[in-house]
């Protein structure tokens, strides 16, 4: 434990699932965490869980990741209450899926805006604090789709859009590396219950 002793964590997306879980995660390992989330009684939620298991954390929204003014803020806001950041966790995202042959472009837009533009927007909005900060680590939520196809459900839009995040990262790394910033992907794979015989 204590391993995040003394950083600042900014997290995307806390209001449930992989978000809610990295926020307790790196706020019992000694992170202060700042989150943002569309869903702020959620999110404020997740504040309270850690707040009682004697950690700290601020949720500010709702925020739309979707507008950069409303993410420049956020990332502005947390850093006023914190005084830095040394991670940037790119959790919130949102897609749409259906099969290739019938996936509208408006299903396609909503997915790669969800899950790539967000994630710029909230990474540019960060990296000049990170570089003054002298470094700190980008990580992004990725998808197995990423790397393998999936031939019984419709992921199309959600693949193309994790293969440019695993593009993204690797970019993010080539270019952080003179400023100590590493930048990773996240790639979770949901496993299959297998029936005991």
């Amino acid at each position: 434990m204590g391993r995040l002793t003394g950083k600042v964590a900014f997290i995307t997306g806390v209001a449930s699932g992989m978000g809610r879980a990295a926020a307790k995660l790196f706020a019992a390992e000694g992170a202060r965490v700042v989150g943002c989330d569309v869903n702020q009684s959620a999110a404020q939620q997740t504040v309270s869980e850690v707040r009682r298991a004697g950690a700290q954390m601020v949720t500010y929204g709702p925020v739309d990741l979707g507008s950069p003014a409303e993410t420049k803020k956020w990332i502005s806001d947390g850093l006023a209450e914190t005084g830095g950041i040394d991670i940037l966790y790119n959790n919130a995202g949102g897609a749409r899926f259906g099969s290739f042959g019938e996936l509208s472009q408006e299903d396609w837009a909503f997915t790669l805006h969800h899950e790539v533009d967000l994630v710029f927007y909230a990474t540019q909005a960060a990296w000049p604090h990170l570089i003054a900060r002298g470094g700190g680590v980008v990580i992004n939520t990725g998808s197995a789709v990423a790397v393998r196809g999936n031939p019984n459900m419709g992921f199309a839009a959600h693949a193309a859009s994790k293969g440019a995040i695993v593009a993204f990262t690797r970019q993010l790394a080539a270019e952080g590396a003179k400023h100590k910033i590493r930048a990773n992907t996240v790639l979770p794979v949901r496993l299959a219950r297998r029936r005991l015989q």
